[in-house]
């Protein structure tokens, strides 16, 4: 079974730190660190918010989902660089 390789094109990766919008319970924006990427929404571990908003982040274990297209990256982290595939050599001569 062939596993297709997933393309992010979103401008978003896994580590970037981001400002969110208020949304639901939040009375104000946050800020916080990517940790899955979704088709058009991110989830953020959230780590700096208002101090009005604690209940609400800590009712949300520090979790929240956002839309991408309501979502700035701040600091984007560094991706890695895959290796180049190399060839693979195998021995094909019979003993």
């Amino acid at each position: 079974m062939a596993v297709e390789e997933i393309i992010n094109d979103s401008g978003f990766n896994i580590g970037d730190f981001v400002a969110a919008k208020k949304f639901a319970n939040f009375e104000h924006d946050f800020k916080g660190v990517v940790e899955k990427i979704y088709e058009h929404s991110l989830l953020v571990l959230v780590t700096e918010n208002d101090p009005e908003d604690q209940a609400t982040v800590n009712e949300y274990n520090h979790r929240a989902v956002v839309r991408m297209s309501e979502t700035k990256v701040l600091i984007a982290a560094e991706v890695p660089e895959k290796p180049a595939d190399e060839e693979e050599t195998t021995d094909t001569s019979a003993e």
